[in-house]
């Protein structure tokens, strides 16, 4: 009776134990301070769940590059996997420190929240990035931008709901987007007040995404451009496909934009919106045909034109020559891509005008968009009034 007693002792003992150990309960005096934790977040679960740990395995590889005072810390949801959080340093290599117990919606807003939350919390630091790799559509599906995780079904994370879970968090030195479509002018400026810079390409990128190996201590240090030309760098390279034949993966096109100069951005743009397009005004189908394109699975739908390509086909020679002084401003890095076919994955539009590539997109109302709901989906983001559209009748 005597042992049967200390035993359920020592159970509840051990239970209240484990109770008590909780996040709340850490003590951010007894964690270690970090000078820059690079957090990636991976929403795998659905067809590019390989290419999440083909990323985890790249950065794990690049492990050498890390400074010392940094941290990469990875949260993947992968296909047919729970969640997992890693952690990873020069020191102590890739290391799983957070294993859930179930499936969960990544894409969920209080889940995204609990989980930036908990590594903040667990790897306190002075300066945070933050890195996303899933499919992506930009603004263009207006519910429909990052994702999707098929564990729920198919949910999606939508960039207004991003920016309100992401101003609960440290401000971000940036945030990169290694996924399809985000560098769009709705989405940075959408983000303009949680982050220093947002990196990504405005067009489709090849399924392998960034060279992570490459690219680490860009990462760690916030060196925007690093991250680029490491990027960039990497490509092209050979890949056999299915088939057994070689196909080559071109140069994707990338682009970073530095927020603090989008309110000033902005501002000046607005001029321009409102003096073009009063009364719904829009372009000609002529016009349209000389602007740069970004879409290729969107076909039909010219959804993704290039904004300064756009602005210098529509705007007279002198309101450009002011409009695009401004624009090196804010969008003062940009590479782009040679044209071709990515392997079997993606379509890297030819760039025809490479003097006025912008490598970043934005929306232009049109009526030929007949019963499609873009032009009303403009209007749920913070660049359809800041810069005019509302005053436009669009």
């Amino acid at each position: 009776m005597k042992l049967r007693i200390i035993y359920l002792i020592i159970l509840f003992g051990t239970f209240f134990a484990l109770v008590s150990c909780s996040d709340d309960d850490i003590d951010p005096k007894n964690l270690k301070q970090y000078e820059n934790v690079a957090i990636v977040y991976w929403i795998g679960d659905n067809s590019l769940s390989s290419f999440a740990e083909d990323d985890i395995q790249e950065l794990s590889q690049g492990k050498d590059n890390i400074p010392a005072d940094s941290k990469i810390v990875i949260y993947a949801d992968k296909a047919n996997q729970e969640p997992t959080i890693y952690e990873l340093d020069a020191a102590n290599g890739l290391k799983v420190w957070k294993k859930y117990p179930e499936k969960e919606d990544c894409t969920d807003s209080l889940t995204l929240l609990t989980n930036l939350k908990t590594i903040v919390k667990n790897f306190p630091a002075k300066h945070y990035g933050l890195t996303f790799g899933s499919h992506g559509n930009g603004w263009i599906w207006q519910r429909r931008a990052l994702g999707p995780d098929e564990s729920h079904g198919s949910k999606w994370l939508n960039v207004p709901t991003l920016r309100g879970v992401l101003e609960q968090l440290p401000h971000l030195e940036y945030i990169f987007f290694d996924v399809c479509f985000m560098q769009c002018i709705e989405v940075t400026y959408e983000l303009r007040n949680v982050t220093d810079w947002v990196i990504g390409s405005p067009a489709e990128i090849p399924n392998p995404g960034a060279p992570y190996h490459i690219i680490t201590a860009a990462l760690c240090k916030g060196d925007v451009r690093g991250i680029i030309e490491g990027y960039d760098s990497y490509y092209p390279i050979t890949v056999i496909g299915s088939s057994g034949n070689e196909k080559i993966v071109q140069k994707p096109i990338l682009s970073a934009v530095k927020c603090e100069e989008q309110k000033n951005f902005a501002a000046l743009t607005s001029t321009y919106i409102k003096k073009y397009f009063a009364n719904r005004q829009t372009i000609s189908s002529y016009t349209a045909l000389n602007i740069q394109k970004y879409s290729s699975f969107f076909s039909s739908y010219t959804y993704c034109y290039d904004m300064n390509s756009a602005m210098y086909n529509i705007l007279t020679a002198d309101d450009y020559a002011q409009w695009a002084e401004q624009f090196e401003k804010a969008v003062p890095l940009r590479w782009a891509g040679n044209g071709t076919w990515s392997a079997d994955w993606c379509l890297d539009p030819t760039i025809y005008d490479p003097e006025h590539f912008g490598g970043i997109s934005m929306y232009i109302p049109q009526n030929t968009y007949g019963n499609s709901t873009k032009n009303a989906d403009l209007q749920h983001y913070q660049w359809y009034k800041a810069v005019g559209w509302d005053q436009t009748g669009w």
